[in-house]
């Protein structure tokens, strides 16, 4: 038996150098049909492509790797069809209807041929989609043929009267007047042995010779080398990604909002918690405010639902003994203008700070409602405050505190911190935008 097959594949190959019409590969056929949009039908195991009839087993010049055979047109006709109409593509539904399954790796480049957006793609094998080579298994006859080339109206046809001269090999391969065959082309070829006779022209003048064969020679010397790898870019980590690490190694992690420890800002310890938290806002009473050292707490925690997870912040008025760890903690500082709020501080500069915090000024309407100049120069947000009997509209100005918060903990921090020097925090000169009449 395996006489005989081998017998019946050289038969084959034999016929096929005598006949002068090659194979037309299915896969080529199918890019034709998918770059004019034409429709393919499928009908009794048959595809129909443009004029041909393929039988859905008929293997085509495509492989998922080199060790692994030849598929056959019916796969790739399905993963294109279920792959351009968005439908679900899976192992499960190919294997159910007796194809090949197409990983992710190897249809992303395929579909880019079939659609003409690539002339080529890993796993095509050029000598097969242009008729050169036919697959083993069709040599052998265990799949169905690939069909052939079919004779133009305009040739003329070969069984005419001269049918006996003109069916002949010779006689086919013959060139027409006017062209050129491989034996005339070869005798016109002038071999080139010298990279200098690329660019070296007697009588002619080629700027930057020397330069041209020194590309030329290290291109040749090094064609077998591969390409450096590009260097990757960073991934961008938002830093809410970065805070919910922290809390993964230790749970005492959470993040930080710094008010200033001011007994006379609008928003202090004393009731920076209820306007976070509840929406509620109204200054502090006499006795508060006089012993503001020993009434205000040293840490506040707020809640707040970010993404559908609860995450809970610490409102602190002081970074004494903050570590480096602390500092990475911070998210929001809410001033109150004045700069000694910020002495000590790990940053260069007051933009630099703002950089890498969020920045957050209230301004109050009930006493001073004008806002210095310093601050409009800031990169910070200036959100404006009711008065104290309009309680139902604190509520909108918590949230958008927390708007502009939940803006910079999706963003990317562009951390600013410094070791060499720290922030004074002194300033000589205040001036208050004058107000408008």
């Amino acid at each position: 038996m395996a006489a005989a097959g081998e017998e019946t594949a050289a038969e084959d190959d034999a016929a096929m150098e005598s006949t002068p019409v090659r194979r037309v590969d299915p896969l080529a056929l199918l890019r034709e049909c998918t770059i004019a949009r034409q429709k393919v039908e499928y009908r009794d195991d048959y595809l129909q492509l443009g004029s041909y009839r393929i039988h859905r087993d008929t293997k085509c010049g495509f492989r998922l790797s080199p060790s692994e055979p030849f598929l056959d047109i019916g796969s790739v006709w399905y993963m294109s069809k279920e792959i351009s109409g968005d439908r679900s593509y899976t192992k499960e539904s190919a294997g159910k209807r007796g194809f090949t399954y197409i990983g992710v790796a190897s249809r992303g480049d395929l579909c880019d041929y079939l659609d003409g957006k690539i002339s080529t793609c890993p796993g095509l094998v050029k000598e097969v989609v242009e008729g050169l080579k036919r697959p083993r298994e069709e040599s052998q006859g265990l799949t169905p043929k690939a069909p052939r080339q079919k004779k133009s109206r305009e040739q003329p046809d070969l069984a005419g009267e001269d049918g006996a001269a003109a069916a002949s090999p010779s006689a086919a391969s013959r060139p027409k007047k006017g062209q050129l065959c491989y034996a005339d082309l070869a005798q016109r070829v002038r071999p080139v042995k010298e990279l200098d006779m690329l660019v070296r022209i007697p009588g002619r003048t080629v700027p930057h010779a020397d330069l041209i064969l020194k590309i030329a020679r290290d291109e040749v010397a090094n064609w077998h080398r591969a390409a450096p790898e590009r260097p990757q870019r960073e991934e961008v980590v938002p830093l809410l990604e970065e805070l919910e690490n922290m809390l993964k190694e230790d749970p005492q992690n959470k993040p930080i909002i710094l008010v200033p420890c001011n007994k006379n800002a609008p928003v202090n310890m004393l009731n920076a918690g209820k306007l976070l938290q509840d929406g509620e806002w109204h200054r502090p009473d006499g006795n508060k405010v006089v012993y503001f050292e020993s009434s205000r707490s040293a840490t506040v925690e707020v809640c707040r639902n970010i993404k559908g997870k609860q995450w809970t912040f610490q409102v602190r008025d002081s970074t004494k003994g903050f570590t480096k760890q602390d500092w990475l903690r911070v998210v929001c500082v809410i001033t109150d203008g004045n700069d000694w709020q910020f002495k000590g501080w790990p940053f260069e500069t007051i933009v630099d700070m703002f950089t890498t915090v969020k920045g957050i000024y209230f301004q109050a309407v009930d006493k001073y409602n004008q806002i210095p100049i310093h601050v409009r120069e800031w990169p910070s947000t200036i959100l404006k405050m009711e008065r104290t009997q309009f309680q139902h509209r604190f509520g909108a100005v918590r949230d958008s505190f927390w708007t502009q918060v939940e803006a910079f903990l999706h963003s990317q921090r562009r951390k600013k911190f410094v070791n060499h020097t720290t922030l004074e925090g002194v300033r000589k000169e205040i001036r208050m935008t004058k107000p408008v009449l």
